[in-house]
């Protein structure tokens, strides 16, 4: 089988290595891949957004399947035009995927569904957003309405700090801007794979996306991670399908947009145990990738075969994760997300990798073959155990062994359970 995957980061590097030791692969391409990801794959000299060649590609090396990893791919259309060519591709289509790349669209639509979501406002006047944050409780979250990486969802204390978000957002030419309640609780993140129609779960995740242990400081993309969620038993899980999934997988078909790949929804389950639904995802984030795939115990192009062709219950019982725990962090060079440090040698990466799994973000090679950073989220380092305990002690561990100048992570992945952050 001759797979394509189409992304840059460190999920594409994961989803690279995990297809190409399977005894049906053949050859694995990615667009753009990375100079990390070029070690072991074919990379290709093509931007994840640039679709039209992208499709040649695949038609003029009989691509089998292409998994469409890259947000910005998914929301230029990739599926769409594959789709037409009659081309294998595992991910939504442009329209189906709105939901995950515009928050306002997800909340508009969570309201249509009833899918349980914290109480919102849409704004595209600044006036009329702070007004509206005037009159408002606090603590109150402020947000992008497209997704940025790294810092793009703030929680704002009092009025004074809410204004002056408002403000620099349309400073900084924010078209819309998101304002929700703040909503106290442990935040996880729930994935399914769909074929349109059904969905089955792959995992759950604890995010760690504040830059500060204990969740304090700027919020990012995420720095660490933790599967799956030690709340989830079979009733949560059938109340996340009842309340969330079938409700977003019927809205979606009803307006004809069947979504097929991975959706991911990061949800916060409050004191009171009800599901508050904070937005969708068109794919595993990072580091959560880690954490899911190191847990997955099945042959992911297999089921993600199944997914495209509609078979995903016909073949399927179940997709298989080991009975364990994953713990992910995210090494960081410099101080991510405001500024990042390039050109420092990292050293131990392979003693590191003797006891963990490394997924690369950010890295270049020199002419002697060291390995450097390119400032932002650079490595994830990524270990599994029988209990969350003994993974987090595993992970860190092996964090003491890689070693670069601007180093920054978290230390408290897996080892606290923070409620109400």
């Amino acid at each position: 089988m001759k797979i394509l995957i189409v992304g840059s980061g460190a999920k594409e590097y994961t989803i690279a290595k995990l297809v190409s030791q399977y005894e049906n692969t053949d050859l694995v391409f990615v667009a753009p891949g990375n100079d990390a990801i070029a070690e072991f794959s074919n990379c290709i000299d093509i931007k994840a957004d640039d679709v039209d060649n992208l499709l040649e590609f695949a038609k003029a090396n009989e691509i089998d399947i292409t998994i469409a990893a890259s947000e910005k791919a998914i929301e230029n259309g990739i599926a769409d035009v594959f789709n037409e060519a009659g081309l294998m591709i595992f991910a939504p289509t442009k329209e189906a995927a709105k939901i995950t790349s515009s928050k306002s669209i997800a909340k508009k639509f969570m309201y249509k569904t009833k899918i349980p979501t914290p109480k919102f406002g849409i704004f595209d006047r600044e006036n009329i957003a702070v007004d509206y944050a005037r009159k408002s409780k606090y603590p109150l979250v402020i947000k992008t309405d497209v997704h940025r990486h790294g810092e793009n969802v703030f929680i704002c204390d009092n009025f004074k700090i809410a204004k002056r978000k408002i403000e620099d957002l349309f400073d900084n030419a924010e078209k819309k801007v998101v304002i929700e309640d703040y909503v106290a609780g442990q935040e996880f993140s729930y994935y399914v794979v769909s074929d349109g129609y059904n969905a089955m779960p792959l995992n759950s995740v604890v995010p760690y996306k504040s830059v500060l242990e204990g969740n304090g400081g700027a919020m990012t993309s995420g720095l660490g991670a933790y599967a799956p969620f030690y709340m989830i038993d079979r009733k949560l899980e059938s109340k996340i399908f009842k309340q969330v999934i079938y409700p977003a997988l019927d809205g979606l078909s009803k307006d004809r947009n069947q979504y097929v790949g991975i959706l991911g929804v990061d949800i916060i389950l409050d004191r009171a145990g009800n599901l508050n639904v904070i937005e969708f995802n068109s794919f595993l984030k990072e580091p959560d990738a880690q954490c899911v795939l190191d847990l997955l115990d099945g042959n992911l192009t297999n089921i993600m075969c199944a997914a495209v062709t509609g078979a995903l219950v016909d073949e399927y019982q179940e997709i298989p994760a080991k009975p364990l725990f994953s713990t992910s962090v995210v090494l960081s060079s410099g101080n991510y997300p405001s500024d990042g440090v390039y050109g420092e040698v990292i050293t131990g990466l392979e003693e590191a990798q003797e006891h963990c799994d490394i997924a690369y973000f950010n890295t270049i090679k020199d002419v002697n073959g060291n390995t450097l950073t390119k400032g932002g989220r650079t490595l994830v380092l990524t270990t599994q155990s029988a209990t969350l305990e003994k993974s987090s002690q595993q992970l860190y561990e092996c964090v003491d062994l890689i070693h670069f100048d601007s180093k920054k992570y978290r230390r408290d992945i897996g080892k606290t359970i923070i409620i109400g952050c």
